[in-house]
């Protein structure tokens, strides 16, 4: 019994410090480089050119680490299910094929991106912007630090995606892994500040289906524009894409 509970308190910390491990890897790198180091080199491809107030930052950094420790239960949740065998969650690759790995991981960027969507609209109604989505919302000009700035119920709302994932699709541990880790690097990506993409890009057929640091700042800046998360499709189909977002 002793055992097992040290085993759930190791596995416990494990999860969490690897949370809190990647959003200082990719976010905490990420506004080293853009903020700091790189400020005066990278300055012409900052969206807005004023910098971040400092209490900003520290409202990004606090709710961060509450989002990190929502994210860290869920995974612990995960592994105590995954323990009794109530997952679809799957060690050995060659079980399904790396076809399969590929395409279980586009399944679940597809599905995250309509979830992300239509939940980000949810928190757009007058209640929940108000109460809940304007924590995230206070970061107007957005550092990558905001990328888990996120209210307690938000990151709730937003971690409940994964457990369709491991109970219903049939999921190789390593392709869910990858997943949670693109997840925050498009959104990191989505909070940098600065656009490194070229305007040609962004406005081609290809580029102009794929959602941008720019995408993403307009609606930090204008609000009610701009949901999506990995694509610009849904912004697209119900006309919420900001005129601005590809020039």
């Amino acid at each position: 019994m002793q055992s097992l509970i040290t085993d759930w308190k190791v596995m416990s910390l494990l999860i969490f410090f690897i949370a809190l491990g990647r959003y200082l890897f990719l976010a905490g790198s990420a506004y080293l480089i853009c903020y700091k180091l790189g400020i005066k080199l990278l300055h012409r491809y900052k969206i807005q050119p004023k910098s971040p107030a400092e209490k900003q930052i520290k409202n990004e950094l606090l709710f961060s680490l509450s989002t990190i420790s929502i994210f860290s239960l869920v995974g612990i949740i995960v592994y105590f299910l995954y323990r009794k065998e109530r997952t679809t969650i799957y060690l050995d690759i060659n079980e399904h094929g790396w076809v399969y790995f590929f395409c279980s991981l586009v399944i679940m960027i597809l599905l995250h991106d309509i979830y992300f969507y239509l939940t980000h609209r949810l928190l757009h109604t007058r209640w929940l912007l108000r109460n809940v989505h304007s924590v995230h919302h206070r970061s107007v000009n957005p550092t990558p630090l905001a990328a888990y700035c996120f209210h307690p119920v938000e990151a709730i709302l937003q971690s409940l995606i994964v457990f369709p994932f491991v109970t219903i699709l049939p999921i190789n541990l390593f392709a869910f892994l990858l997943f949670t880790f693109l997840v925050l690097l498009m959104n990191v990506m989505g909070h940098l500040g600065f656009e490194f993409m070229s305007q040609r890009f962004r406005s081609s057929k290809i580029g102009m289906f794929f959602t941008s640091s720019t995408h993403h700042n307009l609606h930090h800046q204008k609000v009610n524009e701009n949901y999506g998360y990995y694509f610009t499709w849904c912004d697209q189909l119900f006309k919420t894409i900001h005129k601005d977002t590809f020039k």
